[in-house]
């Protein structure tokens, strides 16, 4: 706390008015993480064309959220913050289920999608799979970069769900889910 208060300017007093302690400051800022991907995914999915460039965005954008993220976080969080996991947990299993739910309907109706999809089967398994990504034991970073890891991830989903339709459009679109790729 005595880093932030000097970081920021402020006396630790002040800071204290605002922030009852470090357990308050994680819950804040997961609160703040979470808002902020809620919003930035509502955005994408109101300014896309389509299902799959709406997936294919949402992915560059958490490929670069995860690409920064020490996996010793995810591991400190689990452990000395656990209310604060736990609402991250129910949010990626709520929240972004449906999100992924709700873009596999859409692909399946545009006809991007194949037509036999088992939506809430598949929305279930995208978001049952995430913690296992995420699994350094499994997936140790120096060999398997985290963005690495999520773009062959991403591309696997699409692989999977995509119709003949989609796959015309799908090639040039892989492309972009290097961080700092346009989809136009």
């Amino acid at each position: 706390m005595n880093d932030i208060a000097r970081s920021l300017g402020v006396s630790k007093k002040t800071l204290y008015v605002h922030i009852q302690n470090k357990h308050d400051l994680v819950l804040k800022m997961m609160k703040r993480h979470i808002l902020q991907d809620q919003m930035m995914c509502l955005s994408i999915q109101k300014e896309s064309n389509n299902a799959l460039e709406e997936l294919l965005k949402v992915s560059l954008y958490v490929q670069a959220q995860v690409k920064d993220i020490n996996p010793s976080l995810l591991f400190d969080l689990q452990k000395y913050h656990r209310p604060v996991w736990e609402m991250l947990d129910a949010f990626h299993r709520k929240d972004i289920a449906l999100m992924v739910e709700d873009n596999l309907r859409r692909g399946v109706l545009e006809g991007l999608y194949r037509k036999d999809l088992h939506v809430d089967l598949i929305s279930r398994l995208y978001v049952g799979l995430m913690p296992i990504v995420s699994d350094v034991e499994l997936f140790p970073s120096n060999k398997f970069p985290t963005h690495i890891l999520h773009k062959e991830f991403v591309k696997y989903h699409i692989c999977g769900i995509v119709s003949e339709k989609g796959r015309l459009l799908l090639s040039p679109l892989l492309d972009s889910l290097d961080p700092g790729g346009e989809i136009h």
